[in-house]
């Protein structure tokens, strides 16, 4: 694993709460938040792999996700569908 560095940076109470809410959202770590944010914004782009193109009848009709956007997409449609399940008997 590479070595990483530490940095302290000074954030408005607002910024760091709405922070928290999000990290709380998406089950991850304020670290890892904050490193995907900057990943995003100043990080050059890493290579992509060739993707296959839809075929058949979806062909064209969905949007790449990366796997962030996938796992939250899985988490909310979970958390929809969890209180109408009914305990096995």
């Amino acid at each position: 694993m590479p070595a990483t560095a530490v940095v302290t940076v000074r954030l408005d109470p607002e910024l760091l709460s709405a922070l928290k809410a999000k990290v709380r959202r998406d089950g991850t770590t304020v670290s890892a938040t904050i490193v995907k944010l900057l990943r995003a914004e100043v990080a050059p782009p890493r290579p992509v792999a060739a993707r296959r193109r839809t075929m058949g009848m979806f062909a064209g009709q969905f949007e790449d996700l990366d796997l962030d956007d996938f796992k939250h997409a899985r988490r909310a449609l979970s958390a929809r569908l969890t209180p109408g399940k009914r305990p096995r008997r």
